[in-house]
């Protein structure tokens, strides 16, 4: 075999592994999360880790003792969420969340993990009027 056709193979070994290994992390790294309103049409399969992402609703933050639960709403259904996950510090009413888990009951949501997004500095200077 020439050198040119090892150099060819050995870069296309290289550029096939890298390449599996792109697809692969895509994979499990791209989120994809449903709406409240989406979820409760029943368009899910059961027994899913299924994401679901909205605003908490005011007023609805409940904490008892390691539980706590929320409502999140995507403007026009609201989803109660339970959750036993030590929630992060920004976690507060009409912040925008995630909440990883699966349907328990019909319009009960029992979430592993909660995340929430935090605003960027961009948009809190925008909104103290600051250009």
């Amino acid at each position: 075999m020439s050198p040119t056709a090892r150099f060819s193979l050995a870069a296309g070994v290289v550029i096939a592994a890298i390449a599996g290994l792109i697809v692969w992390s895509l994979q499990s790294s791209t989120a994809y999360y449903m709406t409240p309103t989406e979820l409760m049409s029943g368009a899910q399969p059961a027994e899913q880790i299924i994401r679901v992402a909205g605003r908490v609703v005011d007023g609805s933050i409940v904490n008892e003792g390691a539980t706590t639960r929320f409502d999140l709403t995507d403007g026009v259904t609201a989803l109660t969420i339970t959750t036993r996950d030590v929630l992060p510090d920004t976690f507060a009413a009409d912040i925008e969340t995630v909440a990883e888990g699966g349907l328990t009951d019909p319009g009960l949501f029992t979430a592993s993990t909660v995340l929430v997004k935090c605003p960027s500095k961009f948009e809190a200077e925008l909104a103290a009027g600051t250009p």
